[in-house]
């Protein structure tokens, strides 16, 4: 057994203290490794833009056409639901999802129940003020 440890608190401590080092390091090499693939698409783009291509076209070539059709299908999807404004503050704006506070409020101070999806809907058609889609 090596003499440096003595008892078993001081041996436990030393872990502590690698594992310490262990997390900065793993730390440090994410951020080291986001350097260089920033670094690396600054290569890239420069190389792409020296042989006179046009960057987006590239990345879109190189995604196999992914990034815009995943962003074009998700735009169009969110497009076709109703938004609702409220009538006492147009800033506020409901779609669809999770319910925001305002509209949580507005619904309870009025004695509608913002669990009840019959009541969310009542609220809606009776409440807000629907807008172009």
């Amino acid at each position: 057994m090596n003499d440096e440890y003595r008892s078993a608190e001081e041996i436990q401590a030393h872990l502590e203290q690698l594992k310490q080092d262990q997390a900065a390091l793993e730390r440090a090499l994410k951020e080291r490794q986001k350097e260089e693939s920033k670094e690396l698409a600054a290569e890239i783009k420069e190389m792409i833009i020296g042989r006179g291509h046009d960057v987006d076209e590239i990345a879109n070539l190189i995604s196999g056409g992914k990034a815009k059709r995943r962003r074009a299908t998700s735009a169009k999807n969110n497009s076709s639901y109703t938004k609702y404004a409220d009538p006492d503050n147009p800033e506020n704006v409901y779609t669809r999802g999770r319910m925001p506070q305002w509209l949580t409020n507005k619904m309870a101070a009025n004695g509608y129940d913002p669990k009840n999806a019959e009541h969310r809907q009542q609220f809606k058609e009776e409440h807000l003020t629907p807008l172009a889609a």
